[in-house]
């Protein structure tokens, strides 16, 4: 059901996402653009149109011979035989030994329970053929009649739906001060869930995000994470010694275009969305992210 609250918040936090996209695709145009071209290649689109028409207007052959999805699904086989999976170590005694490995039972069975393979393996194809893609981890019930909740790691079939913040630098993302992903859902399935809503498009979308057919058929929604800082002194009991610390929450919400629909705290200090990077370089400031297939191409 819809979230009321205050709707200066509501117009704030909206208006938070809509800048925030428009920021993350401003900074990240270029990658977006040569990694839409690059799936467009392997994908077998390797002529340039004007070569193609005048190619067809002549009735000459248009033959396209695609060599480089074979070679990106031998990279993506290889990972997938030895598929990267967390691991949980002792520090120091046995009960810390114990702990891990109680502990990494949770972890097997949070990837049994969510198909995480699935996920790993979307994500290193992307990252393969153009440059990166995208693991998420969220909670959800266990069943429709219960409150008992447990995690799940989930595929993002399409990276481009995916913004994250530009000055985010680390490998797995754990430093990003916010994130967004866009998604499209039926009029009828928002019509159920949310049926006092006004149905309003969240409008803002980047390179490769394109709507098309989607904007008579569904309606197109954001999911916003942000981080939330908070100053608080804590204290040692042993030492006595005090400190104020940057106490880091997780906070969910998922908009239209002038609504909250859900909102929630997530507990975590860090966005539960993984980016799965293929080749990164970072140059006079700028940060370049490439696949298999970029240098791959002909000029």
């Amino acid at each position: 059901m819809a979230y009321k609250e205050d709707a200066s918040d509501t117009d704030t936090r909206i208006g938070e996402a809509i800048k925030f996209l428009e920021w993350a695709n401003d900074a990240d145009t270029m990658n977006r653009q040569e990694a839409l071209e690059d799936l467009k290649f392997v994908n077998g689109d390797q002529w340039p149109i004007e070569l193609q028409n005048s190619r067809t207007l002549e009735s000459r052959p248009v033959l396209t011979i695609n060599k480089l999805d074979g070679y990106c699904r031998q990279v993506v086989n290889q990972i997938r035989q030895q598929r990267p999976h967390p691991k949980v170590h002792g520090m120091n005694s046995e009960s810390d030994a114990k702990t891990a490995e109680v502990i990494q039972g949770i972890i097997r069975h949070i990837e049994a329970n969510s198909n995480a393979d699935n996920a790993y393996d979307t994500a290193a194809d992307y990252a393969v053929r153009m440059g990166w893609g995208y693991i998420r981890v969220r909670t959800d019930y266990v069943s429709d009649d219960s409150f008992d909740q447990e995690i799940f790691i989930d595929r993002i079939p399409d990276p481009f739906k995916v913004y994250i913040d530009p000055h985010s630098k680390e490998p797995d993302g754990s430093d990003m001060e916010w994130a967004i992903i866009a998604e499209e859902m039926s009029k009828e399935d928002f019509k159920r869930l949310y049926p006092d809503v006004p149905e309003t498009q969240f409008d803002d979308a980047g390179n490769g995000d394109m709507q098309g057919w989607y904007t008579t058929d569904s309606i197109r929604v954001a999911e916003y994470y942000y981080i939330k800082h908070d100053m608080q002194e804590i204290s040692d009991p042993a030492t006595g010694q005090t400190r104020m610390a940057d106490i880091k929450t997780c906070m969910w919400c998922k908009v239209t275009g002038d609504t909250i629909l859900e909102q929630t705290e997530i507990p975590t200090k860090y966005i539960p969305i993984a980016p799965v990077v293929g080749h990164e370089l970072f140059l006079q400031g700028k940060r370049y992210l490439s696949g298999l297939v970029r240098n791959a191409k002909d000029a």
